[in-house]
């Protein structure tokens, strides 16, 4: 059996050798089942809220999240997690996708539930297959049926939860993609209200490869991420292991842009060092690493472990060393795209924390109140759908 684990690894492969035939969706994306919609009023269409327990509010051995006093709001993306070739976009309420999902609540979006409360949309998300396609045109299709998801799911976030407050918009891989789209039509200087921008505490939209003229092409007015504390501003970067050769995958880049997708070839990306948090080509010292977490599907997160990892932004991609063990076990080729977050879990908890600090202190956001949850517990686990 194949696990969720070893699924995107095959597709990462498949990008660097090409093997589309076996991979690509049945059909065309006109002809292929177009998934109901769905219904972010029904608390069913949410993979985490802090209103329940869910897989968001998992923490690291001794650590406890804080979402019933949280400060801010976390809006999660998450990456893809449906690996079928029966349709272009998941049909809601898929199992396997569903846990797929839940696991990376666990891995990724867990990492914020330090500084904020967490919502993350099920969304009618492209399949893995989609990436592998020889058609753009159908990719494109099935990309923009699933950031109308993200948009819809958002806008449902402002007008039944958000209450004015700050917000983080955190994402990983197709995730990042749309929440770049979500920051440019909203937050960026293109949106044609740019008040939610005085509301965006950071934008980590980790593991997409983004070319650099998307900061004044697709996000003008909101910056590179260049110190750590600093708010309003968006992070990028993909992480390879130090040594090995560059991926293949990000020699041909198929991205967004406000006037449409297209194909760029051997583009230069957008990095910044999630050690130092700067946009520059430093070295990060192992000592300076506050730990990785090595998540497992069905398990505790584990203890950390801090000091294990240096980091470089080189030539648009983020070279890493690895731990040594468990980590070296999964990986093809270097890529480290599934460990994007997991390399410097307690790095992005510590970061938040200091951007949201940064944020209060500068009052550069409008603060709402939220229901009011100090001291309830959280509900049951959320209903299945």
């Amino acid at each position: 059996m194949v696990t969720i684990r070893w699924l995107p690894l095959l597709a990462l492969l498949c990008l660097s050798v090409g093997c589309a035939r076996l991979f690509d969706p049945k059909d065309e994306f006109d002809r292929s089942p177009m998934p109901g919609a769905p219904d972010y009023r029904d608390e069913r269409s949410w993979a985490a809220l802090p209103t329940r327990r869910d897989d968001a509010d998992a923490t690291p051995i001794g650590m406890r999240h804080r979402q019933l006093d949280a400060p801010v709001d976390v809006f999660f993306i998450h990456p893809t997690t449906y690996f079928s070739r029966d349709s272009w976009n998941q049909p809601l309420g898929d199992e396997r996708a569903d846990r797929g999902t839940d696991f990376t609540l666990r891995a990724q979006a867990s990492a914020f539930n330090d500084s904020g409360r967490v919502f993350a949309p099920y969304y009618r998300q492209m399949s893995l297959a989609g990436y592998v396609s020889a058609s753009d045109a159908d990719r494109d299709k099935a990309l923009d049926l699933a950031y109308a998801d993200v948009r819809a799911a958002f806008a449902a976030y402002l007008q039944h939860y958000s209450n004015g407050r700050p917000f983080i918009i955190a994402a990983h891989s197709q995730g990042s993609g749309h929440g770049l789209r979500l920051v440019s039509e909203l937050m960026s200087d293109l949106a044609a209200d740019r008040s939610l921008r005085k509301r965006l505490v950071a934008a980590y939209l980790i593991g997409a490869p983004v070319p650099r003229d998307s900061l004044q092409r697709v996000i003008p007015g909101v910056p590179l991420c260049n110190a750590p504390s600093q708010t309003g501003c968006a992070v990028f970067y993909n992480s390879v292991e130090a040594g090995e050769d560059r991926p293949k995958r990000f020699e041909r880049v198929r991205a967004w842009y406000p006037d449409g997708y297209r194909t760029i070839e051997q583009p230069s990306l957008l990095c910044v060092n999630p050690v130092t948090w700067r946009a520059d080509e430093t070295v990060s010292e192992a000592s300076a690493h506050r730990g990785s977490v090595h998540a497992e599907p069905r398990r505790p997160l584990p203890e950390p472990q801090s000091g294990r990892v240096t980091a470089q932004c080189q030539d648009g991609l983020l070279s890493v060393s690895l731990p040594d063990g468990e980590w070296r076990r999964f990986w093809f080729g270097g890529d480290q795209h599934v460990n994007d977050y997991q390399l410097f879990y307690m790095d992005i908890r510590a970061n938040a924390a200091q951007r949201v600090a940064a944020m209060r202190k500068g009052s550069n956001a409008t603060q709402g109140t939220a229901t009011p949850t100090r001291g309830k517990a959280k509900a049951a686990r959320k209903p299945k759908r």
